[in-house]
């Protein structure tokens, strides 16, 4: 009795919480079965919940950011050049600013993801809007490089800093936009830049994978992915090596059991139906057997999808032990 009257007042333990469930349950009769239901039923209203409101919370950010586009596009025309930086580059720099300041506080870490979302979208077009009004030239290729590397070293220090995804993220997408850009003004072949920048993505991706920041490496591999084999495809297509694209695409499908990526899984395995596609029609579709060959392709899609449900199910059991 002592014991039972010390719990409310005492912070309890895990072992003493459980201790005290059992006691209820049994003075109460209560099965299993019955207190399952009740948290289940109880967690399902708690997201319910949260879900309509923060999806009301989004639906009214949207709306405010469209009205707020929309007023500016009005009185555009009426602006000055420093007025058309201001209400163009500051809402940007003080979205960020203040999702540096909800960092501080673990009760508003939420609202920094949408903070820096405006941010990442509102800051390189003032940025823009500066270059076009106060700068001379029309290199905008140049003028985008620039832009973008200021924000991706802007994003990765403070990602450096602080260790919030939301800026890893960013930080990596300005620095691949600028990178990309860099590239291509060194003359670089678009084919050899699309494939050295997409497996750079892809072992990056894989690092990323392996941290805390885990929830954005499925985007990247999926950027990486496709990018690798859009760019091979490009450089091989109507050339006799283009088998080439076969084992890149098996290749990303191996890779994808190594990682445990259901992503590249799903990229590996819509580039191998492509290349069939593309194959049959390259080489089968004048003469006889075409039809045959897509006999055939019906059947090697078949299997494919067969193999690539028992490889995600694979990852899926990896994943979990």
């Amino acid at each position: 009795m002592e014991r039972q009257s010390r719990y409310p007042t005492e912070r309890l333990t895990k072992v003493e919480a459980l201790e005290q469930i059992a006691v209820l349950a049994t003075a109460h009769h209560l099965t299993i079965d019955e207190i399952s239901a009740h948290l289940t039923q109880t967690s399902l209203k708690d997201k319910s919940s949260a879900w309509l409101s923060r999806l009301l919370g989004y639906l009214g950010a949207v709306f405010v950011f469209g009205g707020l586009a929309l007023y500016i596009g009005m009185i555009w025309d009426d602006l000055n050049s420093l007025a058309r930086v201001i209400i163009t580059f500051g809402p940007g720099l003080v979205a960020f600013i203040l999702g540096i300041v909800t960092l501080q506080d673990p009760r508003f870490t939420r609202a920094s993801t949408p903070l820096f979302l405006k941010a990442a979208i509102l800051q390189p077009v003032g940025m823009f809007v500066f270059l076009d009004e106060y700068a001379s030239g029309d290199d905008t290729q140049l003028a985008a490089m620039v832009v973008f590397g200021i924000l991706a070293v802007q994003f990765l220090i403070c990602f450096l800093i602080f260790r919030r995804t939301t800026l890893l993220f960013f930080g990596y997408l300005f620095w691949n936009a600028s990178i990309g850009i860099l590239m291509d003004r060194c003359r670089i072949p678009d084919d050899t830049l699309g494939i050295t920048l997409s497996l750079s993505i892809l072992l990056v991706a894989w690092s990323i994978d392996k941290t805390k920041h885990k929830p954005i490496a499925a985007f990247w591999y999926f950027i990486g992915g496709v990018g690798l084999l859009w760019s091979v495809f490009h450089s091989v297509e109507h050339e006799p090596w283009d088998v080439i694209l076969l084992p890149i695409s098996i290749g990303l499908m191996w890779v994808s059991v190594r990682m445990h990526s259901r992503t590249m899984l799903l990229v590996g395995t819509f580039g191998l139906l492509g290349f069939l596609a593309y194959y049959t029609d390259e080489y089968f579709k004048d003469i006889t057997g075409w039809p045959l060959a897509l006999m055939l392709m019906g059947f090697l899609l078949v299997g494919i999808s067969y193999t690539a449900v028992r490889l995600s199910q694979k990852i899926r059991s990896e994943a979990a032990s």
